[in-house]
């Protein structure tokens, strides 16, 4: 054993913070986040502080399915933080905390993702998985996303993809634009 931190740990660290961040911001506050513009199904909003931008696109689902009695608003996020080295990343909030270990499973069309858990938000497991998983997202006409409650309830959620193309566009080009300043 090396003693260097196991970078998946790290990185989940880095993503829970930064979901809590986004979490806060699509509050509807316009100190934290501003609405720019709406794509058919997904809106983009721009958060800017100092010398920092961050923007992001969102959806909620089309048909929710499941076993759960009652929930919050599940949501879908692609989020493209700017600076130097810009990077991009899928998150989910079903409107619950997950089983603690689960994974979440990700279709769109004829691929299969795996999503890890953290309380009340998955990513992909890594940068990687997250360009194939939106790259599958702009060919795809919808995404469905199942996973399981602390309570041993299990939801399936479809998201329309339309407008997911235009609206990842412009969320590429207004943080591209951050980072010219």
């Amino acid at each position: 054993m090396s003693g260097a931190p196991d970078p998946r740990f790290t990185g989940l660290l880095a993503r829970t913070a930064l979901i809590a961040l986004i979490g806060l911001l699509v509050v509807p506050n316009a100190a934290l986040a501003a609405f720019v513009e709406r794509f058919r199904d997904w809106s983009l909003y721009v958060h800017e502080e100092a010398n920092t931008r961050i923007c992001f696109i969102v959806s909620t689902p089309i048909k929710q399915e499941g076993t759960f009695s009652r929930r919050s608003q599940p949501r879908l996020f692609v989020t493209q933080f700017g600076g130097e080295n810009p990077r991009q990343e899928v998150s989910v909030d079903p409107g619950y905390t997950y089983r603690k270990g689960s994974t979440v499973e990700a279709v769109v069309g004829g691929s299969r993702f795996e999503l890890f858990t953290e309380r009340d938000r998955a990513w992909a497991v890594d940068a990687a998985e997250d360009a194939r998983l939106i790259e599958a997202m702009r060919r795809g006409n919808q995404i469905q996303l199942r996973g399981t409650s602390v309570r041993d309830t299990w939801s399936l959620d479809t998201y329309s993809l339309a407008g997911f193309t235009a609206a990842h566009r412009a969320m590429t080009e207004a943080c591209r634009n951050a980072s010219k300043r």
